[in-house]
């Protein structure tokens, strides 16, 4: 899937994890933690895509990312060629272990102990890096400058006045990036290439076996389905759930329509 949608898949998922899951131990998120996860979700539904050379994550960041790119390239097809099956036949550069879950689970992992050992400094970064990229993913939405300076400016913010600040994130922060990988890719697995969520179990003789939704449902990426269906079929999830679960949204939203009520009245 293009950009966009990747990350308003990540930033709905987002919603409704943030959302809906703290209120199964009666607990009320507050709005700034839950449009933290979704921004966080979002960007992160961009990362697997650092195996491609021209994808929004590799030129985002100028020179860093690029070389994050020419990082994970070849250590994806290292491992695509360490563990291939009889029937493998791609060269895992593109769409290989950031594409499966093992790998999402990894980078998750992988961001909760940096943060332990670290503590802010990576926390930080993590922030910008991913609602940098949410910024960049979401600007065809939401129309303006995508400047590093606003998420600079949001990653401050949550700093200073989200609950719990930077340090309340590093319990989730993990988790959310996981997340929003494993969306990627499993908009990935319906277009029509497929992506390897379940390496490296063996499927028919195919450790990287692209796991997809049935052929005849499949879509171009960029092709017409998504623009006119997928791509607005996500776009109002996000609102939907926006509305739903950030506390705050819903009064105003009523107040709202019963203004506009007020208004046809009279006309």
């Amino acid at each position: 899937m293009l950009g966009v949608s990747h990350a308003t898949s990540g930033a709905a998922l987002g919603l409704a994890v943030a959302g809906f899951a703290p209120r199964i131990a009666d607990v009320q998120p507050s709005a700034g933690s839950i449009l933290t996860f979704a921004g966080v979700c979002a960007g992160a539904a961009l990362l697997p895509d650092l195996d491609h050379p021209s994808s929004e994550a590799t030129r985002r960041f100028s020179v860093a990312s690029w070389l994050a790119s020419r990082v994970i390239r070849p250590l994806s097809a290292l491992v695509y060629d360490l563990t291939k099956g009889r029937r493998d036949t791609g060269r895992g550069t593109h769409r290989g272990l950031t594409h499966t879950v093992v790998g999402a689970v990894l980078l998750g992992v992988a961001v909760n102990l940096a943060s332990a050992r670290w503590g802010e400094p990576v926390l930080l970064g993590t922030l910008f890096v991913c609602l940098a990229l949410a910024i960049k993913g979401l600007d065809a939405i939401v129309p303006g400058p995508p400047s590093l300076v606003i998420a600079a400016g949001l990653t401050l913010a949550v700093q200073q006045y989200v609950p719990g600040g930077t340090a309340g994130t590093a319990g989730w922060l993990g988790t959310a990036i996981t997340l929003g990988m494993l969306v990627h890719s499993a908009g990935d697995a319906i277009t029509e290439s497929g992506a390897p969520l379940l390496w490296p179990l063996r499927i028919r003789q195919r450790s990287w076996y692209p796991v997809g939704s049935p052929r005849a449902f499949r879509f171009r990426t960029g092709g017409a389905v998504e623009a006119w269906l997928v791509a607005p079929a996500l776009t109002v999830a996000v609102f939907v759930l926006v509305a739903l679960v950030v506390p705050g949204v819903a009064p105003v939203l009523e107040q709202a329509r019963d203004q506009l009520q007020r208004l046809l009245t009279r006309a």
